[in-house]
């Protein structure tokens, strides 16, 4: 919609709704008078007021109609102008780090020629010495035999070959060198996990690979699965013995956290620098199977699962402090600290430490998650089983769409005064919490890593589940 047309809807929405005030007052004065004292002009007059006053109302409505789109395209906008400078600023990167390259090969280049000119010099030295021995000291001034010519040519020639073969050789290494750092790829600038701490206290179930106990997970083409850098995972033992649910270790990191915003309402900004000790999240949202377990343990409320089926779905129907009471029993049968994760530790963790839209980029690819337009089978329809989709670098599932997921901190309408120690930020009004990550009725913008929601904490939604976390 263009600008100037979208200025006179503002303009038009201000003079509706004074001229409704006015309206609304007249016809307040006209009610006040007495049936007795009314007249017929009097009635027609309160419904002319009243017509008047609807018609001015379901225009009003239109125009903030209009308004809310042209602010949904506002929003847009911003995201696809944030998304190319985050794209430039990547090429830029490759720019100067392809420049640094080629002054270190012109500086290479340089160095071996100098070599070249030095190695030639010498030898041509060794050259001058060795013609000096073939030539006797009383022959210098006369006209050598032929015999004597013929091997001080021959001599000659040995060297110069000699010298050409070596120059060659040198040029040909040279010339390796120069393309090796010149066609090096640049090395990858994203986070990579580090190795796990030594843990002589590890219970058995420790498990390098992010699927061990998941099941139901696709075979996928390795032709097009990106190979995940996976984090350490274990699991925790219950009191009975039973695994709980698989943990991946977050070494400590420092990452960028929400994104650059113009627009006022937009709740993503300002992007600000977080600091994130290392710790423990779900690597996959939490699932029925999981959640059944504890309520039937401790008769806690079974949610529903909406004829989609139990088990390895993510479980759903949850509110904010049903959440909290599953890590609370989950902490008493294990002897660990779990909770929710802080809204810092849930984005770090489910965009693999990256700045692009989503996890593996900046467009929506088919096969990478479920949400209303993701080109699933399960797109509006319902959520999928956990770890139906390829696991983002970290080893994490689902951190995208599917379900959206429950996390510690209040909600607050921006990041101004946000805690930079990635501890969750719960002052303030409390009443709403925020929830990250899209889901299957959800459209593709709202499964991007920075997008938030606010949501009651008593509220419990067919999309909204959550994942864990603990203490390290």
């Amino acid at each position: 919609m263009p600008v100037r047309e979208d200025l006179d809807s503002i303009n038009s929405v201000v003079v509706l709704r004074a001229e409704i005030r006015r309206l609304q007052a007249a016809l307040e004065r006209a009610q006040q008078e007495s049936h007795a004292e009314r007249d017929v002009d009097s009635v027609t007059e309160i419904l002319a007021l009243q017509q008047e006053i609807d018609s001015l109302r379901r225009k009003l409505k239109e125009k903030d109609r209009i308004i809310e789109t042209t602010a949904d395209q506002c929003r847009r906008l911003e995201d696809e102008l944030e998304d190319q400078r985050l794209a430039y600023d990547s090429l830029k990167q490759d720019l100067e780090r392809t420049k640094q390259s080629l002054a270190a090969a012109r500086e290479q280049a340089s160095r071996l020629s100098r070599e070249r000119s030095d190695i030639e010099s010498r030898y041509q030295n060794l050259l001058d010495e060795h013609s000096s021995m073939f030539i006797p000291e009383s022959a210098i001034e006369d006209e050598p035999t032929s015999q004597e010519t013929q091997k001080k040519r021959f001599s000659q020639s040995f060297m110069i070959g000699l010298i050409a073969g070596l120059s060659f050789v040198v040029v040909l290494l040279g010339g390796l060198l120069l393309g090796w750092i010149f066609f090096k790829q640049p090395a990858d600038n994203q986070i990579a996990p580090t190795r796990s701490p030594s843990d002589p206290n590890a219970p058995p179930m420790e498990s390098p690979a992010p699927t061990a106990g998941l099941s139901q997970i696709p075979e996928q083409n390795p032709g097009t699965q990106e190979k995940p850098k996976t984090l350490p995972m274990r699991r925790d033992r219950l009191r009975d013995g039973t695994p709980g649910p698989l943990m991946a270790l977050v070494p400590s990191a420092t990452f960028t956290m929400g994104k650059n915003v113009s627009i006022a309402s937009d709740d993503r900004g300002p992007a600000h620098q977080v600091h994130l000790a290392s710790y423990r999240i779900g690597a996959t949202e939490v699932t029925f199977e999981e959640y059944d377990r504890y309520a039937q343990a401790t008769g806690a409320r079974m949610p529903n699962d909406f004829g989609w089926g139990r088990g390895r779905r993510p479980v759903v129907d949850v509110s904010w402090e049903e959440a909290v009471a599953y890590t609370r029993w989950l902490s008493q049968e294990t002897g660990k600290v779990y909770r929710l994760p802080s809204e810092a530790e849930w984005e770090y963790a489910a965009s693999a430490g990256r700045r692009s839209t989503y996890w593996w980029g900046y467009e929506l690819e088919k096969g990478r998650a479920v949400c209303l337009d993701c080109g699933s089978p399960w797109d509006r329809k319902s959520t999928a089983p956990v770890a139906s989709f390829p696991p983002n670098p970290f080893g994490l599932y689902d951190t995208a769409g599917n379900a959206m997921e429950w996390v510690e901190d209040c909600y607050h309408p921006n990041y101004r005064g946000a805690p930079q120690d990635g501890l969750p930020w719960v002052s303030g009004d409390c009443t709403l919490r925020v929830a990250r990550g899209g889901a299957f009725n959800k459209p593709a913008r709202s499964i991007a890593s920075t997008h938030r929601n606010a949501i009651d904490a008593k509220a419990r939604f067919n999309m909204l589940g959550f994942r864990i976390a603990r203490d390290e």
